[in-house]
């Protein structure tokens, strides 16, 4: 190992491939406090560029000046990443880009430039290197795609010592190296007599161990992120260096970096979902850049779909968004559950509304949101079956034994192709189409959260009827309980205007599977009488959507004359 390795944590620059580089300004204070107190050598806070995207991805001087104004001295240099393809048109440097993105170190908070390049772009890493240097900052040059160069591609990245670089690194940026290649790689750098930097990503979980050889083979600099996050499946993690070189007597300590790690990082991951899976493994082994998985799980595509997507791309060292974004479009399904032997209404869908059946006013709306071939009802009466077919709407015959509308529908989600099943009501005949469309949109930007709706009582419903769940909400718009007894409840009385849940749902195929997996209703599900206390109760997030309100439900016989005073 080297005498005095030198630890850089980028995650504010890597992680904001998740966030689009915008970040809780505490989180980034709390995190320079916890990184400089821990000793960590370089703190790089984001890029600096003429590209659309947050605070983090511009890192104005001005701003991260106001950031640091409530944050002690820092011991540690700070660092920003350009990208050398932001500054080239036609195959030239753009100096106006460089003169409207890049000022004078000597009025910066930054010490430290590290400026990314790929083997094409060799000959104008010297141009703006220069530049970089003539504006006060010491300069690392990071070497992109380093598994895709060969032995001349990488001997001549010698003559990038007439720089007077600070170190020459190079990015396992598929993922793919393992520790010989490190080694190998390592090696070959050394004889440059420029010290030697790696940055690695976890596609083959090998991250760790490839920054150990590195180390073991007389690499200075190493980098990370907390708790890996990255592009992609992410990087090694910084906390994972910091404790192994404390448990070699370096002056390295970890405790202040696991607190902040459990603080904000935990949260982070859990909303943003990176990490290791299978197709970050396929991806690295087949030189796919790693936004064509991070891309593709983000939507509602199984792994399997992803696998055969990431596989057939032509030219996928390159990210080009287009190759994917037809394929990422959803399929969509409308099942309506339409349950024949209701207790307080028997016959229900088949009731008259202005001569029409209610199952049918309800199947027109849904048709106007997601198209008539897409449209189900799931019954287990051959009368509703007959009339359904009648109208020319697809029909699921289920059983009659289904525990909830849910239940039902998930049974018929066996028998559709769809990545989105959405379930609305077949007593809900004065539904908006534009809100299931609300609702549709919703899930494809949240597929890991069930989706549900929510209103507002008007004037004419009672906080205490018991037809009507209300439902309460975090912050977030996650719905924290929902009940046929009034809440929240208030020392006085009179608190906001009560939330009523409004019946469209947006769940995919395992979700439902989950649902049902026990054929039995939760405990509070049972207590209330509301099957989304089901998701809850199993651990789902369940997020609700804010609708006008204008729904109006048949319980009961005397509420078709209702509806149809409204209609």
């Amino acid at each position: 190992m080297t005498d005095q390795p030198k630890l850089l944590d980028c995650t504010l620059r890597d992680g904001g491939y998740y966030t689009n580089w915008n970040f809780d300004k505490q989180l980034v204070r709390d995190l320079i406090n916890a990184l400089d107190f821990a000793e960590v050598d370089i703190i790089e806070l984001g890029y600096k560029s003429p590209k659309k995207g947050g605070l983090y991805r511009k890192c104005n001087d001005r701003f991260i000046w106001d950031v640091l104004d409530n944050v002690p001295p820092v011991n540690a240099s700070l660092a920003f990443m350009i990208d050398a393809k932001d500054f080239i048109k036609n195959d030239e440097v753009d100096y106006s880009l460089l003169e409207d993105t890049i000022h004078d170190a000597s009025t910066s908070p930054f010490e430290l430039c590290r400026l990314a390049i790929k083997i094409e772009e060799f000959k104008h890493a010297f141009t703006i290197g220069a530049y970089v240097k003539d504006k006060g900052y010491k300069l690392i040059i990071n070497v992109m795609g380093i598994s895709l160069l060969n032995d001349d591609d990488i001997a001549q990245l010698g003559e990038l010592a007439d720089l007077e670089l600070e170190a020459l690194y190079f990015a396992d940026s598929y993922g793919n190296l393992t520790p010989t290649d490190v080694r190998r790689l390592v090696d070959k750098f050394l004889d440059f007599k420029i010290p030697v930097g790696v940055h690695t990503h976890d596609n083959l979980g090998l991250a760790f161990a490839n920054c150990l050889e590195a180390l073991n083979a007389g690499t200075t600099y190493i980098d990370g992120t907390l708790l890996g996050m990255g592009r992609g499946v992410g990087n090694v993690k910084t906390e994972q260096l910091i404790s192994f070189l404390e448990s070699q007597d370096l002056w390295y300590k970890s405790k202040p970096v696991n607190k902040f790690v459990y603080k904000w990082m935990k949260p982070l991951q859990e909303k943003y979902q990176w990490g290791f899976t299978h197709n970050y493994l396929i991806s690295g082994l087949n030189h796919i850049h790693p936004l064509y998985t991070q891309t593709l799980q983000s939507s509602l595509l199984n792994p399997s779909e992803i696998e055969n997507i990431i596989k057939g791309l032509d030219n996928p060292e390159t990210f080009d968004i287009t190759k994917i974004q037809d394929k990422m479009n959803p399929k969509v399904a409308v099942i309506i559950p339409a349950r024949f032997k209701s207790s307080r209404f028997p016959g229900k869908p088949l009731a008259k509304i202005k001569g029409k059946e209610m199952i049918i006013w309800v199947a027109e709306i849904a048709e106007k949101a997601a198209g008539k071939e897409n449209v189900y009802i799931a019954t287990e009466n051959e009368e509703i079956v007959d009339v359904v077919k009648n109208w020319g709407y697809k029909v699921v015959l289920t059983s009659d034994d289904c525990l909830t509308g849910t239940d039902r529908v998930a049974q018929a989600a066996l028998e559709v192709d769809a990545d989105i099943i959405i379930n609305i009501q077949g007593d809900e005949p004065m539904l908006d189409p534009s809100d299931i469309k609300k609702v549709i949109q919703a899930k494809i930007e949240n597929p890991r959260h069930v989706i549900n709706c929510y209103a507002y009582l008007d004037s004419t419903e009672e906080v205490t009827d018991k037809k009507i769940p209300k439902v309460i909400t975090n912050l977030n718009d996650e719905l924290i309980y929902s009940s046929r007894n009034p809440i929240p409840g208030t020392k006085t009385g009179n608190g906001k205007k009560p939330k009523k849940q409004v019946c469209i749902y947006a769940f995919t195929r395992e979700e439902l599977k989950e649902f049902t997996k026990d054929n039995q209703k939760t405990p509070l599900e049972f207590e209330e009488d509301i099957e989304i206390l089901r998701f809850v109760e199993k651990g789902f997030r369940v997020k609700m959507i804010e609708l006008s309100g204008s729904t109006y439900a048949v319980d009961f016989p005397e509420d078709i004359k209702i509806v149809e005073s409204r209609l």
